[in-house]
């Protein structure tokens, strides 16, 4: 019993240390109104990627050499430039909650998790007998947070911050993650 506390503990830790700063893009996500259903979607769709990766990590078969898997930093840098061009040309009319789609935001996920595969690759090796409690601790801790971010991207402040800047800080908020991937 103590084992699986141990790891349960461990589990959220790793998970929380990991992904902070998801929280802050799934702020961004909510407060900017793009349908929950997607946002849920491609939270899990990305989170999915990471530990798969993760995986084959641990099976020592991981095909992208750990050189380009920085390379996946282009994916919000594009993304970020695009939508930074677009609010230069419209200006804050143009809402940009219904162009997110579940693969944009799985993407972003994904390139906002490329430091979480460092983290997951040791800790799935010393933990493999209790990988599937690691896998459920993971996938109970993606909905709190996807809730956490509901809830903060719900809060009259932020709604009216992002109603006034959105159209700015998504794009800045991806090129900044897209630079800080490509230089980890």
């Amino acid at each position: 019993m103590n084992q699986y506390l141990a790891v349960l503990s461990a589990s959220i830790t790793t998970f929380a240390v990991t992904n902070i700063d998801d929280a802050f893009l799934l702020t961004f996500f909510f407060a900017r109104r793009i349908p929950m259903r997607r946002i849920v979607a491609g939270q899990y769709a990305g989170f999915v990627a990471i530990v798969g990766i993760s995986l084959i990590g641990v099976w020592g078969a991981l095909a992208m050499p750990h050189r380009w898997i920085h390379l996946l930093g282009v994916l919000p840098l594009a993304i970020g430039i695009k939508r930074l061009l677009q609010a230069r040309r419209t200006g804050a009319e143009q809402p940009l909650a219904s162009t997110e789609s579940v693969a944009s935001i799985a993407l972003v996920t994904l390139s906002n998790g490329v430091d979480n595969i460092s983290v997951y690759v040791p800790f799935f090796v010393i933990a493999r007998a209790n990988l599937w409690l690691i896998l459920i601790a993971y996938a109970t801790l993606v909905a709190l947070w996807c809730f956490v971010g509901r809830w903060l991207g719900n809060h009259l402040l932020i709604l009216r911050s992002v109603d006034r800047w959105g159209h700015w800080a998504l794009p800045l908020v991806f090129v900044g993650l897209g630079i800080y991937v490509l230089n980890s």
